[in-house]
């Protein structure tokens, strides 16, 4: 009787036990699955971002030095052995590691990349529909190889005949080891129309022969060389794919060590005894419950998540790995945002350089003009009649200089707006008449409901917003055209559009307007838009661009009437330190 009375309870803590024990732990599995593998997307997409990024911005650097280098071309034909060097010396003085020029029959005057090629037809393997992707050939040992490069050209003239200078970077295996090492992500490219990986020479991915990729984006799991792979993959071309790829192996392990613990809980139930069961489950539930709560948080893209790792069992264990897991997620992208803010601070400060050397050359040209005739016999007299037009040029250029470190000073220490009654009409009536005398040629049109009312702004800075949108029209217009202004009430605030017949901006200038330091103008700082997007988000309101080439370009800003009832705390704007 006692024995089956202790076999039903043991058959009743059997079925009460094991059970909801297996149930958890399988759901429990999957949960990390999920999580894992939806943080391995997360670090895929990432990958892929900072790679595509990094290649964009390589390109734009490539498109400032080919400027340059077109330029820099010597009027005089230079010698024969200069001439096969030139590419070499001027690609070393602005760091193009790819860089040839091309005469108009398509032959190689001077590469630096493929000093062999000089006289031959130029040979780059092209991808349609993108001539900054191509396929180089390359001097290497005794011979020949092709890389992968992006390239920027622009025309020019070499001892008076006309060429076309191609410079850039190479995209190939070393650049991939490099971001496979900043991002944790095994990275390369997949060049669909030579049927050809290009990775590192220990990359899993050259082993796989013929990736099945469509559309513009894929993902998803390969077996390459025995071991499972979670890749993404994005086409940079039709022709060209960047592809991510992360080992499951640590997925597997972790649900293994799962599955090993419920078998030995499992176990542990059938052999124990009611305390022992109530004192399992309560040290299993918990930590498993908070394991479950931390991979939900890491699957909403917090990596910030951990568990209490008891010591001394399997849970300790598990906990300890996930822990590990991440900790390793937190390493990758505090990685990866130090890597984009470098790379931003980069691109900031070349940005800063460039604006401040261009009105440096004038000046040292024109006191180098007035040396040489102050130094000349009988200069004199020369020297009286170029002073007065080299110290105006002198002036001109400080006046610039001037101008460009007030804009960046301006922007990085905006005023907050101090918040008043103001009548929106008159602040657009000011803007327009602060600009009529540089609207030469262009007719402006102003449409201004009569029951705008007032909004709760700061007029200086509201002035200034609505001045940088009616400058920015006009600038589009220096041949003339027609600058409209609107404006009209909205739901609880007022919508004032500014619109001008320019050029257009295509779909990738009309997105990045409003970064600061980014401009489609010669002599521009790329500050005005943002100056004007910092002050409507101070005053909670928004702006947008709508435009498109050969339509002209039209902004729409709109100011909420009571900044306060639609947000509690201020915007914060990031400006450089």
């Amino acid at each position: 009787m006692t024995g089956g009375l202790r076999g039903r309870l043991l058959a009743a803590f059997v079925l009460v036990a094991v059970p909801p024990l297996l149930l958890l732990t399988a759901a429990v599995t999957t949960l990390l699955a999920r999580s894992f593998e939806q943080s391995g997307d997360a670090r895929l997409r990432d990958a892929l971002a900072a790679a595509l990024g990094q290649v964009d911005r390589q390109l734009k650097r490539s498109e400032v030095e080919v400027a340059k280098v077109a330029d820099e071309l010597p009027d005089k034909r230079p010698e024969a052995q200069k001439l096969l060097v030139l590419a070499q010396t001027i690609g070393e003085s602005h760091a193009l590691p790819a860089l040839e020029i091309v005469d108009a029959r398509g032959s190689v005057v001077s590469s630096r990349h493929w000093l062999a090629g000089y006289g031959f037809p130029e040979q780059d393997g092209l991808f349609p529909g993108d001539d900054t992707l191509r396929v180089e050939r390359v001097g290497e040992g005794y011979g020949e190889a092709e890389r992968l490069a992006v390239m920027a050209s622009r025309p020019s003239s070499l001892h008076g005949a006309p060429v076309v200078v191609r410079g850039g970077t190479f995209v190939d295996a070393e650049f991939l080891s490099e971001m496979s090492g900043l991002t944790g992500v095994r990275l390369g490219l997949r060049d669909r129309r030579r049927q050809r990986w290009i990775a590192p020479p220990s990359s899993p991915l050259l082993a796989w022969s013929s990736p099945a990729l469509t559309g513009t984006r894929a993902q998803g799991e390969v077996d390459l060389g025995g071991t499972a792979y979670r890749f993404a993959a994005v086409a940079r071309n039709p022709d060209l794919w960047l592809v991510a790829a992360l080992p499951r192996g640590e997925l597997d392990r972790l649900t293994g060590l799962v599955r090993g613990l419920a078998f030995a809980f499992a176990a542990a139930s059938l052999v124990g005894a009611v305390l022992a069961a109530v004192l399992l489950s309560g040290r299993i539930a918990r930590p498993v419950r908070d394991l479950a709560e931390q991979s939900r948080r890491v699957a909403a893209g917090d990596p910030g998540a951990a568990v209490d790792a008891p010591a001394g069992d399997e849970v300790g264990e598990l906990a300890q790995a996930f822990n590990t897991m991440t900790a390793e997620l937190r390493t990758s992208r505090e990685r990866l945002l130090q890597t984009e803010r470098v790379a931003a601070w980069r691109e900031m400060a070349r940005r800063l350089a460039h604006e401040l050397k261009n009105p440096l050359f004038p000046i040292q040209l024109s006191i180098e003009t007035l040396r040489r005739a102050w130094d000349e016999p009988g200069g004199r007299e020369r020297f009286a009649a170029l002073f007065r037009e080299s110290s105006d040029t002198v002036l001109e250029e400080l006046q610039s200089l001037r101008r460009i470190i007030e804009e960046f000073s301006e922007f990085a220490r905006m005023p907050r707006p101090e918040l008043k009654p103001v009548e929106v009409a008159a602040v657009v009536e000011q803007a327009l008449a602060l600009y009529q005398a540089r609207a030469a040629g262009v007719r402006i049109e102003k449409d201004l409901a009569p029951d705008l009312g007032t909004v709760s702004a700061d007029r200086a800075l509201l002035a200034r917003a609505l001045g940088n949108l009616v400058a920015n029209a006009l600038e589009a217009m220096p041949e003339g055209g027609t600058l409209r202004v609107r404006a009209a009430p909205a739901e609880d605030g007022v919508v004032v559009e500014v619109a001008d017949t320019g050029p257009g901006l295509d779909e990738d200038q009309r997105t990045r307007l409003f970064t600061p330091y980014y401009t489609t103008k010669k002599g521009g700082t790329g500050l005005g838009l943002a100056i004007v997007q910092g002050i409507v988000s101070d005053h909670a309101g928004r702006i947008e661009a709508r435009s498109a080439p050969g339509e002209g370009t039209t902004f729409s800003l709109y100011l909420p009437r009571d900044p306060a009832s639609v947000v509690s705390s201020p915007p914060v704007r990031e400006r450089p330190a």
